[in-house]
């Protein structure tokens, strides 16, 4: 149903981007998931707004980008140690 609402286009970012990007972050990665999809929406919105931009286009693209962040923060562990625990 969300698809006939707003559209593949954010569905599928939306359900992809948050959890990757967190995936890494142990205990706070839901939390961290929903923090990272509702800041995308936010800041795409209002960066569409500003900039006067399509809003679909810019939500992703803030979203891929909060997301690239995410994942790019140490989460303590070494390679081996994350291995080990899967």
């Amino acid at each position: 149903m969300s698809v006939h609402l707003v559209g593949v286009y954010l569905v599928f970012p939306t359900l992809i981007v948050p959890p990757l990007a967190a995936r890494n972050l142990g205990r706070f990665r839901m939390a961290a998931a929903w923090m990272l999809g509702a800041a995308g929406y936010a800041i795409g919105l209002v960066l569409s707004t500003v900039l006067d931009l399509p809003t679909r286009p810019v939500i992703v693209w803030t979203l891929a980008a909060l997301g690239v962040a995410m994942y790019a923060i140490p989460n303590g562990r070494t390679p081996t140690q994350s291995i080990a625990s899967h």
